[in-house]
């Protein structure tokens, strides 16, 4: 279907010249004088169609900034019609009605500063999402047809696409004449059948508008909880006076009114009463505030992340935004969040994060012992900085975007050679003189993997867990050090995952000392020395010249007499860490593997 769209569009772009066929619609023909005017220019021309838009742009202090004739940008701009529906669903007779920051919002999602071409534009559209960010600083997704994904998980399957011969931007605004645009002299117009809506609501707010977590939004409220995830900015002065911004964002799990009711809550009180809290709401060791805090998570997760089963009945483990504790959740149909609740409505959006509807209370729960897997890159302050990088190069969110034909490599140590794109705030690290270049090799960088072939696009070429790998290149004496994950009290084996790679492979006869610190245990590791019979692909065990996956035990035996977070240090004790030019390494994760 969509190869056949494709060719339809195609074709489409070059029927100007024997015939419109969109004859009897509101498609504006392109014109070389269209080439001499602005965005804003061109608006105000065909103001007889746009002057609702005119007006909002204005409203909210963006028109002019469609008139800079250096500047491009590409306008979804939407019709007068679609303004009209817009202004009625909002439930206002007047552009002015809207609330000026809210009609910001909307004037910014519909902008994007760079020239977007139609051929471009069907492309995005095959793909799934534009790569570009709106001055909203959110991506636009991109479908033939749109489908109504605000039910139940239960009833996902019955859902069907409707209106499948027409382009719509976030499965919710229709693109006019199969997305036909027209270029001016600063950028392209593309013309709307629907405005866009902002996806400007937190969390929170998200929760609001479906007036059935009354009681789990009062609790928030009592303790202020509402206010720690309705952040989705953070802004830190640097030493040199610049500022850094890194995203935030949260998974939450929200329990409806209904399920309190079930269970005899009828009221915040009731739920104060249920979980014997005191009265001091606002102190994070006050049991209702430790509760609510156990329905976030600091990162957003839809729910295909979070059941990404690699082997039936496995069970994954996730840290909550309460300190020390964790959810399980477990292989099954459906999957099972804590051996109770499950998944009700799922992947809800907010502009901070993303809702799952649960049907469980879902109190704070400590579970038996379960394999953690640690990826190195996999945390907030990472991802976030890795995003922005890819947001500003036109990558999108590299940090989960599909393999590519080439390696991205994103410094994410003080030298900032990529570029300042966030605060890092998960690691420490110190570095000393190396021979091998920071600006080829990273002193702490992050590495996202390509593929193997255009025959195997989805295979990454190291084997590497999530795609990526942590660089190092800290020199002789040089360490990181960082926290783990929250791991539940319990005896474990411990495994380190790490690239080999062919020109690694002068390492490989010798290894290369580390010096390991978990806590008070303590371990000296050569790498690489064991290397290729220590891959994990069986196809590489024999092969020196591939890159791989190694794995090296740390520890056959730990043991952690409570749950919660623990110190993790290495240190580089070769020396080759600074005379040799090659010389780095390349984290993949760390398994924490229960041992009974």
């Amino acid at each position: 279907m969509r190869n056949l769209l494709y060719i339809i569009s195609c074709l489409f772009l070059l029927t100007v010249a024997c015939r419109d066929p969109f004859l009897d619609t509101t498609y504006i023909e392109q014109t070389n004088e269209d080439l001499q005017l602005s965005n804003a220019e061109f608006l105000t021309k065909y103001e007889d169609r746009y002057s609702l838009w005119i007006e909002l742009l204005k409203y909210a202090n963006l028109y002019n900034a469609l008139n800079d004739a250096v500047t491009n940008s590409t306008v979804f701009a939407p019709n007068n019609s679609a303004m009209t529906k817009f202004l009625e669903w909002k439930g206002v007779s007047s552009v002015q009605e809207l609330d000026k920051e809210y009609a910001r919002y909307v004037a910014q999602v519909h902008i994007i500063k760079d020239k977007i071409s139609e051929s471009d534009f069907i492309n995005y559209v095959e793909a799934g999402s534009v790569p570009k960010k709106t001055l909203f600083n959110t991506y636009l997704t991109t479908s033939y047809g749109f489908k109504n994904l605000d039910v139940d998980d239960k009833y996902l399957d019955d859902v069907v696409l409707e209106d499948e011969y027409s382009i719509y931007i976030n499965n919710q605004a229709k693109v006019a004449n199969l997305g036909r645009a027209i270029e001016t002299l600063n950028g392209m117009v593309y013309t709307m059948e629907d405005v866009i809506h902002p996806l400007s609501e937190s969390v929170v707010d998200m929760l609001r508008t479906y007036r059935e977590y009354n009681i789990f939004i009062e609790a928030l409220e009592k303790t202020g909880y509402d206010k720690v995830v309705s952040v989705y900015a953070d802004s830190v002065l640097n030493l040199d006076g610049t500022t850094s911004v890194t995203d935030v964002r949260f998974t939450c799990f929200a329990t409806p009114d209904e399920v309190y009711n079930r269970n005899g809550i009828n009221s915040v009180d009731d739920l104060i009463a249920y979980l014997r809290a005191d009265a001091d709401y606002t102190n994070p060791n006050n049991a209702l505030y430790r509760y609510l805090a156990y329905h976030f998570m600091s990162r957003a997760y839809t729910k295909e992340e979070l059941c990404a089963f690699e082997e039936e009945g496995q069970t994954l483990i996730y840290d909550m935004k309460l300190p020390g504790q964790v959810i399980i959740i477990g292989d099954g149909n459906p999957p099972i969040i804590n051996k109770e609740a499950t998944f009700v409505r799922s992947n809800i959006k907010a502009r901070n994060g993303i809702i799952h509807r649960i049907d469980h209370i879902l109190p704070v729960y400590e579970p038996e012992p379960v394999k953690v897997i640690w990826d190195f890159c996999d945390s907030p302050d990472i991802i976030s900085f890795v995003n922005a990088y890819g947001a500003a190069n036109g990558y999108g969110d590299l940090y989960s975007t599909p393999l590519a034909n080439r390696e991205y490599a994103i410094d994410l140590s003080r030298e900032q050679k990529t570029g300042d794109w966030g605060t890092i705030t998960s690691f420490e690290y110190k570095s000393t003189d190396t021979k091998s270049s920071s600006t080829t090799y990273h002193r702490v960088g992050f590495l996202k993997t390509s593929y193997v072939s255009s025959t195997q696009k989805d295979v990454c070429k190291y084997g590497a867990l999530k795609h990526n790998l942590l660089m190092l290149n800290l020199g002789y004496l040089g360490y990181i050090s960082m926290q783990t994950p929250t791991i539940i009290k319990g005896k474990y084996k411990v495994v380190f995952y790490y690239a080999g790679s062919p020109s690694l492979s002068t390492f490989y006869t010798n290894g290369s000392s580390v010096r390991f610190n978990l806590d008070d245990y303590q371990k000296s590791v050569y790498v690489w020395k064991s290397i290729p019979g220590s891959f994990v692909d069986d196809a590489k065990k024999e092969n020196k010249t591939a890159s791989g996956i190694a794995a090296d035990v740390l520890w056959d035996n730990v043991v952690f007499e409570e749950s919660g977070v623990h110190s993790f240090k290495a240190t580089m004790m070769d020396i080759q860490a600074k005379t040799s030019s090659l010389y780095r390494q390349m984290w993949d994760y760390i398994e924490f593997i229960p041992v009974n």
